[in-house]
């Protein structure tokens, strides 16, 4: 399928385990790196006008040299195991026609790029989004309301035909194996849980009867798939709920099925506690978080390799992961949207340019898990937040500005000439403008009035939550420095500078800053994001007025260095601006590190003896040894004013928070996408 990889190759010689081959029944995988599934797949099929992004999507993992690239999700059928964004029936006995030539495109394209090719489906039992009568291990009534029904030998019978049918259209398509999503709550987890299986017939009891039914789903599997073909299981190794399965559970399981699954794919948790049970990791999550619980796997059986996932985002902990034994591949999921190119980085020695995952989670936001949280509509409305669901705005990127699949680059016209552009600021935004604008040919020159660059992302260099970010913004930095832009540091932009240097475009990046209300005794307090470099100065006893994203985060560094912080906020809750699973981690974290929190507030004024407030009508004192403030940032919209009007026939764009206060991810793409438009 591809050339074998030479051993003069700095990662072959730097990651030889990462970068090992193996053969699984006739298949060659070129290394131990596979690209785990994470769109769904039937969205080519009712979204037309997405399916070549989502093509896209494989073959940009195939083409960055993963060793194998999965499809997302496609539902085994449409019936009982109907699940959301589901909206038309597509026939798996049919080897022929359109439908069967969508399929076979995702293989066709991930083949030419030289990886092995999987078709990933699901049954989600008892927990199918949108089947009317969902069946599932027994007869229950889901929190919602809905009734499901316990499977009889007719109804298994059916499934198995079913799992059977899928198989053999993965075969025929031309697919090299399959991925049974059997975990994250799914069927075939639902059968092994003593959570979800109270039967006491043949399928309930001991393991031995438990793997009953799914041995049988495995045995249909492999009957469509052939024996040439590759059968991978993907299965969490704990429930994450009380009364759960565990990871015992999962390894007796696993022992169970050994060699029926060629791979056993070492997942967590259920799908609608995604990051509550550690199905999504977040960036407070270590790296590699189930590599444990693949390892117990991995001493267990004797016939099946076994892969784990989780948090990887570069080569360094894949390579030792399987060095150690532990697991025999790494499975990388949101790391694709960062950079579907990291194999290839890693195998060329480019480490240093690969973007890495920071697990925002502005590619898939998830869903309310923390108690105080509500639904995104009632924030925003319901217009807005459908959008932010929609498929079509899955798949962005905070440090990828070509993800998403509402996007293509190739949809921009080409340069008509070349430009030269002066960017001023050289915060991530302005440096991904000048990445993107040398990319397409134009002369850049950027300046920045301090004596580095990164703007206010410097603050990761001290922030240990966020590392990751701060490796993204180094990635940026180093692009932008390498991309042939003239950058010149310690310079501040003005209207004389701006006739010198003459451009044709003006991109102005100049960021924003915190507002400093009109408070008593404000000048006592910190502003927050100042606070990274004072902590030094910062007493043991600390009080934060604004409870928004920066003040919770920057209360989460305090924390960590030893501080007893507490959080004031005017709103009835703790971060309103973010939501689902990165408001869940966050809160959760902040009543890990022992951060108190006053809801409903109002500041008074900042006193020497702590933050007067007002709470329920009632004035009471906030005793603190120091104080700091973060109300919110404001654009610098004078100095944006004066730029505009300074930059005289030149295209002038405002990018990043100098158009409007936001997050890493408007910077970047904002910077990425003014440059585009340049033509």
């Amino acid at each position: 399928m591809s050339e074998a990889l030479s051993t003069e190759q700095p990662g072959v010689i730097k990651y030889p385990h990462l970068f090992k081959p193996v053969t699984i029944r006739g298949n060659v995988y070129k290394n131990r790196m596979i690209a785990a599934p994470t769109m769904f797949m039937h969205a080519s099929y009712f979204i037309p006008k997405m399916r070549e992004n989502i093509y896209r999507m494989v073959e940009q993992r195939a083409a960055g040299g993963f060793g194998c690239v999965s499809t997302g999700e496609m539902p085994l059928n449409f019936e009982e195991a109907r699940t959301l964004f589901q909206k038309r029936k597509i026939d798996f006995t049919k080897y022929s026609g359109p439908d069967f030539e969508i399929a076979k495109e995702y293989a066709d394209r991930i083949h030419a790029k030289g990886a092995i090719a999987y078709m990933e489906f699901s049954h989600e039992g008892s927990q199918a989004a949108e089947a009317k009568e969902p069946w599932g291990p027994e007869d229950m009534t889901r929190d919602d309301g809905v009734k499901v029904k316990g499977m009889d030998e007719e109804m298994m019978a059916k499934v198995c035909n079913d799992f059977y049918q899928i198989s053999r259209f993965a075969k025929k398509c031309g697919f090299d194996g399959v991925m049974l999503h059997g975990g994250h709550g799914f069927l075939l987890q639902q059968y092994i849980s003593p959570w979800t299986n109270h039967r006491t017939d043949e399928y309930g009891g001991s393991m031995e009867n438990r793997a009953r039914f799914p041995k049988r789903i495995l045995e249909a599997c492999r009957h469509g798939i052939g024996e040439d073909g590759i059968l991978e299981l993907r299965f969490s190794a704990e429930d994450g709920v009380h009364g759960g399965m565990k990871i015992n559970d999962t390894v007796a399981f696993c022992q169970e099925i050994d060699g029926m699954a060629d791979i056993l794919h070492i997942s967590n948790g259920l799908k609608w506690l995604g990051n509550q049970t550690k199905t999504f990791s977040s960036f407070l999550d270590p790296h590699g978080l189930n590599v444990e619980y693949a390892a117990k796997v991995k001493a267990a059986v004797k016939k099946s390799y076994v892969a784990t996932i989780g948090g990887f985002n570069g080569p360094e902990l894949a390579e030792k992961v399987i060095a150690e034994g532990k697991a025999d591949f790494i499975e990388f999921g949101r790391q694709c949207f960062a950079d579907p190119a990291m194999p290839n980085k890693a195998l060329q020695g480019k480490e240093d340019e690969i973007r890495r995952c920071i697990r925002c989670f502005v590619c898939y936001p998830g869903f309310c898990e923390h108690p105080t949280d509500i639904p995104l509509a009632q924030k925003i409305g319901p217009e807005k937040a459908a959008k932010i669901y929609s498929p079509m705005s899955m798949g962005q990127c905070t440090v990828n500005p070509e993800s998403g699949f509402d996007f293509n680059p190739d949809a921009f016209p080409k340069p008509k000439s070349v430009h030269k552009v002066l960017i001023i600021g050289g915060g991530v935004g302005g440096l991904q403008a000048a990445i993107t604008a040398r990319q397409r040919g134009h002369k850049v020159v950027l300046v920045e009035q301090q004596d580095r660059l990164g703007g206010t992302v410097n603050f990761t260099d001290v922030d240990e939550d966020k590392i990751d970010l701060c490796n993204a913004k180094n990635v940026i930095i180093k692009q932008a420095q390498e991309s042939g832009a003239e950058i010149r540091l310690n310079t501040k932009a003005n209207a004389d500078l701006i006739a010198k240097e003459a451009p044709d475009d003006v991109i102005i990046a100049v960021g924003a800053h915190s507002v400093v209300p009109k408070i008593d005794g404000i000048e006592k307090a910190t502003q927050a994001i100042d606070a990274y470099a004072k902590i030094d100065q910062i007493e043991r006893n600390v009080v934060i007025v604004g409870g928004g994203l920066v003040g919770c985060e920057v209360g989460l560094h305090l924390a960590r260095h030893g501080k007893a912080v507490t959080i004031v906020e005017m709103k009835d809750m703790m971060a309103d601006e973010t939501f689902g699973y990165y408001r869940n981690a966050l809160l959760n974290e902040m009543d890990h590190r022992g951060m108190k929190q006053i809801l409903s507030a109002k500041c008074l004024a900042f006193t020497d003896d702590g933050v007067l407030i007002e709470k329920d009508g009632q004035k009471q004192l906030v005793k603190a040894d120091s104080m700091c403030f973060s109300m919110g940032m404001h654009s610098n919209e004078d100095e944006v004013t004066e730029l505009k009007a300074a930059s005289g026939e030149a295209d002038a764009w405002v990018i990043g928070d100098a158009k409007h206060a936001g997050k890493v991810y408007d910077a970047v793409k904002g910077g990425y996408m003014t440059a585009m438009k340049i033509i």
